[in-house]
């Protein structure tokens, strides 16, 4: 599916930009929208031109011809924008083009090309779980969108920065403010502190008890 070799470099400096590493487009859409767009080209035309020829009460002009064969070209342009998506590869990053214009994604942003079980297309995975579709490799080329996937992956190994590894930051330790007490540990934590009083009372006598016949 590469229509340049992932080695050899095409100059694109029109538009300011690196040489172009890499270049995909899709081929088997590319060449159904040619047929598609031929046929329908080819059906509008031959209606046009057979139009006037109707016998249906009604009177056909040439700019009714001409008309019908313009909607047939704008139909065929339409039909053409499918074999529209290219991705270019330069030592700086991505450029996508899907349907519409060019989009630049720089090494810095790719995390991956990926290409999801069952997708139609491959996709390019960014931070924050960012994705845009890449719609130049396609499932159905099947062998050429693979080597294509490898082909872009062996450029993002060799210019892309490495990923910055998240660091994991450890919140440090609090202790646990101090839960108000229930009404029962007071009552018993009261009890308590009475048993110790008493207890202790107890002692002071006993000691004092004692001491005084010795004394």
């Amino acid at each position: 599916m590469t229509d340049q070799p992932a080695a050899s470099a095409l100059p694109d400096s029109s538009e300011g930009r690196a040489p172009v590493l890499l270049q995909v487009r899709p081929k088997r859409i590319a060449i159904y929208a040619s047929i598609a767009a031929t046929l329908v080209v080819a059906v509008m035309v031959v209606v046009g031109v057979l139009l006037r020829d109707t016998n249906e009460g009604v009177e056909f002009r040439t700019s009714d011809q001409v008309g019908l064969i313009g909607i047939g070209l704008i139909l065929g342009g339409l039909i053409m924008t499918a074999a529209r998506p290219r991705l270019r590869v330069d030592r700086n990053g991505l450029w996508v083009r899907n349907v519409l214009g060019d989009q630049f994604t720089p090494w810095e942003l790719v995390v991956r090309i990926a290409y999801p079980q069952g997708a139609n297309w491959a996709q390019l995975l960014m931070p924050d779980d960012e994705t845009k579709p890449i719609m130049a490799i396609q499932a159905m080329d099947r062998g050429r969108a693979v080597t294509a996937l490898e082909a872009v992956r062996e450029l993002q190994a060799r210019y892309a920065p490495p990923q910055p590894t998240p660091t994991v930051v450890t919140p440090p330790l609090t202790q646990d403010p101090p839960r108000p007490l229930g009404r029962l540990e007071i009552i018993d934590r009261q009890k308590a502190a009475a048993r110790d009083r008493d207890l202790k009372a107890k002692q002071d006598r006993k000691a004092a008890k004692q001491v005084g016949p010795t004394g």
